[in-house]
């Protein structure tokens, strides 16, 4: 485990404090085009997101130089694309299994160019590697998503939430669902894993909870069948677990999804 570091907490703080103040200039009917205050701001955010991001992208390099296998804890989805973009350069062909609420496919959200929000679409412009991108588990998407999607040319592989339900309701079990799922990933894969793929229940205190989703048992499975297939596992993210204020039930279903994922490593590793 790598320290936090310090001088970026600091950074983070800051920057936290300025984004909430944005976000209430906006909820109050504020339009950031109208105002240089707060697109200074927005560019200074942007700015830093750029740099911590190099900062990651530098670091996984060096660790994957050593032969490592690198996972990223989140914070927030958009955490990971300094790896992914260290994956890139390590890798001719890869592609990524993404459990989630939402596509993350937006260009920007509120300006922010590497917003929770965008973290896939700037994976597919930074990352020509990354040949295929399957999501699992969306519930929550916008029309440019949509769109996006349809556009990719088989580049994007959506398996939406009320599809795998229909399905299930029809018959068809979670072992088929999940074959078909795993055909459309290449040999190398990393796993994207946003906590708020799983049922609310789960995951009450998690930033953008949205109703639908999967137990922690239908994903373990989904992930050591992906094993079993014989793909080779890149890496992975876990994102987005947020303990409440009164319980610690979001951190144990979270510290429980991150034990799978080193045991999935543990067992790929000694195949």
């Amino acid at each position: 485990m790598s320290s936090i570091s310090e001088e970026w907490k600091t950074i983070n703080d800051k920057y936290c404090l300025d984004c909430i103040e944005y976000i209430d200039f906006l909820e109050n009917g504020g339009v950031l085009s109208e105002s240089e205050h707060y697109k200074d701001v927005v560019l200074e955010i942007n700015a830093g997101h750029h740099a911590l991001k190099e900062n990651l992208k530098a670091k996984s390099k060096s660790l994957l130089e050593e032969g490592k296998i690198v996972a990223i804890l989140g914070g927030e989805h958009s955490t990971p694309l300094g790896l992914i973009e260290a994956l890139n350069e390590k890798h001719e062909s890869f592609g990524i299994l993404q459990i989630d609420a939402h596509a993350d496919l937006r260009e920007a959200y509120e300006g922010f160019e590497q917003s929770h929000a965008s973290i896939m679409y700037n994976i597919l412009k930074s990352c020509p590697n990354m040949k295929r991108l399957v999501q699992v588990g969306i519930r929550d998407i916008a029309p440019s998503e949509v769109n996006l999607i349809k556009e990719s040319e088989g580049r994007i592989q959506t398996f939406f939430d009320w599809d795998i339900k229909q399905r299930a309701f029809a018959g068809m079990s979670w072992a088929e669902q999940v074959r078909k799922i795993i055909d459309t990933l290449p040999q190398k894969v990393y796993i994207s894993f946003d906590i708020d793929g799983l049922n609310p229940g789960l995951c009450p205190n998690t930033g953008t909870p949205v109703p639908g989703g999967f137990s922690l048992e239908e994903i373990n499975y989904l992930f050591f069948t992906l094993l079993d297939s014989g793909r080779e596992i890149i890496g992975f993210d876990l994102n987005e677990v947020s303990p409440g204020e009164n319980d610690e039930w979001d951190a144990n279903v979270g510290a429980r999804a991150l034990w799978n994922l080193v045991v999935l490593m543990e067992k790929y590793l000694r195949k």
